[in-house]
């Protein structure tokens, strides 16, 4: 295998941990687990998304994004309302509580990011971010990692 891809991946774990639970004082997010708030994340950043789509963004099965969005209501940070467009169908809508949270916990890793990178020139900036960009576009358009 080639070593630059192993030390590619040994450097993506890395930097996730980081960013996992354990992130701040072993807090990723408020009171939500990681997978709560990347739930809720994708909640707020599209109008009537369905559980389904949820899902599919975060390769949930239904019922497992089920019980993550349930979890997310019983804290208020969503609610489910049926569809505007199809009354079939259940949306899931950010609360404030939710939209507040998102907000919050985004800034508090964009200033980390902020103090970490300050010394860092903003041509590389951009070339990091970039390299992500092209990273996180390969990994989606291939899919998640799958048992053989």
């Amino acid at each position: 295998m080639n070593k630059n891809i192993t030390e590619i991946y040994n450097l993506i774990q890395d930097l996730s941990w980081y960013f996992g639970n354990q992130g701040f004082d072993g807090e990723c997010c408020e009171d939500l687990s990681l997978v709560e708030y990347m739930a809720l994340k994708k909640v707020c950043g599209m109008k009537d998304i369905i559980i389904q789509e949820i899902g599919t963004a975060l390769n949930i099965t239904k019922s497992g994004v089920s019980k993550v969005i349930d979890r997310l209501e019983e804290k208020n940070y969503v609610l489910r309302e049926q569809s505007s467009k199809d009354g079939r169908v259940c949306c899931v809508i950010p609360t404030v509580k939710g939209l507040n949270a998102v907000k919050k916990i985004s800034d508090r890793y964009s200033e980390y990011l902020l103090e970490v990178l300050d010394s860092v020139e903003q041509d590389s900036l951009v070339n990091i971010r970039d390299v992500m960009e092209l990273l996180y576009k390969a990994i989606r358009e291939k899919g998640y990692i799958r048992k053989n």
